[in-house]
């Protein structure tokens, strides 16, 4: 039965799969704290939950994520969501705030997109997502020698000299990060590189050079890891993650567009 949202909620939608009727835990709740159940159509299956129509409707949608605090509880929960069935069931995961109009618009997507929907799923069941953050080392700084400089001159060339250190540290680094790349990629089903980071969001004094993303069967995920540590070098600091929901290799599906006032994952 749908969880009560108020009066005609919308339905929202976080990822498709199959025979998750049998997978997903019972009470499993998700966004807004309403329970997670699943609509079947073509085969396949969408992990669902009710919300409020006005909450998602597309002039307050737009505002909540600006929201950091209403974003980041949303995302928790739909994270959680798909990641506590993901962990048993290969998934498609959805975009945040995907939302339909009701159950039936939901079976006529999985009709609609089931070929395409059935190939991802081919492709990540049994599959799991690993990354590699490599970042600069943390070195002291050059230690000056001798006296103090005695002309601007001698002043310039001990500055172009740090420089110099500072730049060939940056390329050596980079060039291990992608040697490592190169060796995780190979070990893997399939790799992408992500925009590397700045400190604002790693949270790290340490400027990042790598930013990658691996889909591993998961048998063999001890292959990939000891490959991994086997060529990792000593002159970047290297973290390993894993396993995630493979997000970085789901390419069935674009972000929600909004028809009528409700957010909808299909134009």
């Amino acid at each position: 039965m749908p969880d009560h949202a108020g009066p005609d909620p919308v339905v929202y939608v976080y990822a498709v799969g199959r025979d998750l009727p049998d997978r997903a835990p019972a009470g499993l709740t998700g966004v807004g704290g309403r329970v997670v159940r699943t609509v079947a159509g073509a085969g396949l299956q969408a992990l669902v939950g009710d919300v409020p129509r006005e909450e998602f409707s597309d002039e307050r949608l737009e505002a909540s994520l600006q929201d950091l605090t209403w974003l980041a509880a949303t995302a928790r929960a739909h994270h959680h969501v798909v990641d506590t069935v993901g962990q048993v069931a290969a998934l498609v995961p959805l975009a945040l705030a995907t939302v339909f109009y009701d159950e039936d618009r939901v079976r006529a997507v999985l009709a609609e997109r089931g070929p395409e929907f059935g190939r991802v799923l081919d492709d990540l069941d049994g599959r799991a997502e690993f990354g590699v953050k490599v970042y600069l080392p943390t070195t002291p700084p050059r230690a000056e020698t001798g006296d103090r400089p005695t002309s601007g001159a001698e002043y310039l060339r001990r500055r172009r000299a740090a420089v110099g250190d500072a730049e060939r540290v940056v390329q050596t680094a980079r060039e291990s990060a992608l040697a490592l790349h190169d060796t995780a990629a190979e070990a893997s089903v399939r790799s992408r590189r992500h925009r590397v980071h700045d400190a604002a969001l790693t949270g790290r004094t340490e400027q990042m050079v790598l930013n990658g993303a691996y889909l591993v069967d998961r048998a063999r995920s001890g292959e990939w890891r000891a490959a991994v540590e086997r060529a990792t070098p000593g002159d970047v600091t290297v973290e390993v993650t894993g396993p995630w929901i493979p997000y970085s290799f789901v390419d069935a599906g674009d972000g929600p567009d909004t028809v009528d006032g409700a957010p909808r994952e299909d134009a």
